[in-house]
């Protein structure tokens, strides 16, 4: 069976939908899903907020994720005076980052992008092996790591000046955290969500692209594009809770074609009259921008290594 627009020789069979495409529909498809997603985010934050967008920072590991994410953005940008800068975080996780960074580093080259590169040495004093170390979670190391990266991304945006954050969180991402969010019963973190619709004081909004975007999607659209990136999954994510949900919805969607999407659906059917959330309070401890007015999680958990 061929491709159900042009005849051609398919690639890609969406059961969720029932498209059968070749790769240039494929390719079509995949962008306009894309930058109408970004077009309509950045829109709406703009609309919310009353800013004028000029400089936009992108999260970026050297995954297929991240990578796609960046050029999407630069074709989206296209013509118009808007500055892109590309952020990566350095865990320092050791035969692991440093390969990942090299791709996000040869990508960005290729598009004319500056990246920046923010470590946990210089947040912390130490890499995320010495602080599992010292410091050994009673859970999964990524409970950390999660505290750590979104602390370094948040200030790198804020140093660069940039107006939005876009990260490269796919349809699988998102459908997971809303079902963990679910599970939890937490309406107000389904809410706090990206992406954002305002701006914050101190909370750099993020934006999520590829949100609708299968995994299996987007590293089909990678591989296809002959795009460089780090295929390789963290040596410290086996014991991640995520890993559970993952597993869960994808024996869903297997069974129930179109879950991942109509968990998206009714997570924005209940942020459909969310009015514009109070301003962040900052922390009284080191100032950055927190949910109360005690100390926030990061110096909580961390105060002892940034003393």
């Amino acid at each position: 069976m061929g491709c159900k627009r042009c005849k051609e020789n398919p690639v890609i069979s969406r059961r969720y939908s029932g498209e059968i495409l070749c790769k240039s529909c494929f390719f079509k498809s995949f962008e306009k899903n894309a930058q109408k997603e970004l077009r309509k985010q950045i829109n709406l934050l703009v609309k919310n907020s009353d800013i004028d967008i000029r400089k936009i920072g992108i999260g970026l590991s050297g995954g297929k994720d991240s990578t796609v994410a960046l050029h999407i953005l630069k074709s989206y940008i296209g013509d118009r005076n808007i500055e892109i800068v590309g952020l990566s975080v350095d865990e320092g996780i050791a035969n692991y980052r440093s390969k990942s960074l090299e791709c996000a580093v040869s990508e960005c080259n290729k598009l004319g992008i500056q990246l920046e590169i923010f470590s946990y040495k210089e947040l912390i004093g130490m890499t995320l092996g010495e602080l599992l170390i010292e410091k050994p979670p009673q859970g999964s190391p990524c409970s950390p790591c999660g505290i750590l990266r979104r602390r370094s991304l948040n200030q790198m945006a804020n140093q660069v000046d940039v107006d939005c954050l876009i990260l490269g969180h796919n349809l699988d991402d998102f459908a997971q955290t809303v079902l963990m969010n679910h599970a939890r019963g937490d309406i107000a973190r389904l809410c706090r969500m990206a992406p954002h619709r305002f701006v914050q004081k101190g909370f750099v909004p993020r934006l999520l692209p590829l949100r609708r975007l299968p995994e299996q999607e987007v590293y089909l659209y990678s591989i296809l594009k002959e795009m460089e990136f780090h295929d390789g999954d963290c040596p410290h994510s086996g014991g991640a809770q995520r890993n559970t949900f993952r597993e869960i919805l994808m024996k869903l969607e297997k069974e129930q074609p179109g879950t991942r999407h109509s968990l998206l659906k009714g997570m924005e059917k209940i942020r459909e009259d969310m009015q514009k959330p109070d301003d962040l309070t900052p922390c009284p401890s080191c100032g950055e921008p927190s949910g109360s007015h005690e100390p926030c999680v990061f110096c909580r958990e961390f105060a002892t290594f940034t003393a």
